[in-house]
């Protein structure tokens, strides 16, 4: 079965994946790949010509657009499916509310339609040099914080725990790539049998005949660790509310 004809974005006239431009209104052609059936298709189209697939990118329009923290260059509102959030065109960093990460990473059959519609944009900036900074937050100004996401992802996002978090390049698709692949669940395990053991070594310690003098704070200490550990979600509970614990944003009651 031959594939379906390829076409132009711009102007609908047929052209294959290996054309660089339109023979017929000269836009240029990217091919990037389907997120639903991994077929060709160019960048720019709506839908895919194999499956059908929409690949939405929705500009929102902003009276007075947040600032890129690492170019400083106005970032456009946009809506990539169900996920809102803000692109730096210059240098193609990400920016994105705890609540809409949590909601594309809850979002399975959303991540790669998503992925893919990012992927198509080039950057007009030459990327940055790879040298660690701290940028401000695009709501607040005040410096973010640096934090490797899940504590063993290797992804090291900047963080405002008010108001967002910053991705740079390619960095969103390591997230939903870790997140996909089981890694945040793990990790969220890992901790919980590290406060679990903690709870273990303060009961002996309470217990134990050389520490009776200290018995009352070392019981009182060790109720708050358990109260805490109750409070914190399970490896099996949302995927949300781990995503956010993640990030170390939030807070035991």
């Amino acid at each position: 079965m031959s594939e379906p004809a390829l076409r132009c974005p711009g102007c609908g006239a047929p052209a294959t994946a290996d054309d660089a431009s339109c023979d017929y209104c000269g836009s240029a052609l990217a091919t990037v790949t389907c997120a639903s059936c991994f077929a060709p298709m160019f960048a720019g189209s709506r839908f895919c010509a194999r499956c059908g697939a929409e690949a939405t990118r929705e500009l929102l329009a902003e009276e007075t657009p947040l600032k890129c923290p690492r170019c400083r260059e106005a970032m456009q509102a946009l809506r990539l499916g169900g996920t809102t959030a803000r692109e730096c065109s210059a240098c193609g960093g990400l920016w994105l509310d705890p609540e809409s990460l949590q909601k594309l990473s809850d979002a399975r059959e959303e991540r790669a339609g998503v992925v893919s519609v990012l992927a198509a944009r080039v950057p007009t900036a030459a990327a940055p040099p790879d040298v660690v900074r701290y940028v401000p937050c695009p709501r607040c100004e005040r410096l973010m914080n640096r934090k490797n996401f899940a504590q063993s992802s290797g992804v090291v996002l900047d963080v405002c725990a008010k108001h967002g978090v910053w991705l740079d390049r390619g960095e969103l698709e390591r997230v939903l790539g870790f997140v996909s692949s089981g890694g945040l669940t793990r990790a969220r395990a890992r901790e919980h049998e590290r406060l679990a053991e903690e709870q273990r070594r303060l009961v002996g310690l309470q217990k134990s005949p050389l520490n009776q003098g200290m018995g009352s704070e070392l019981g009182a200490f060790a109720q708050h660790d358990f109260t805490w550990s109750r409070t914190t979600p399970s490896p099996h509970e949302s995927l949300g509310h781990l995503l956010l614990d993640a990030l170390n944003i939030v807070k035991s009651v």
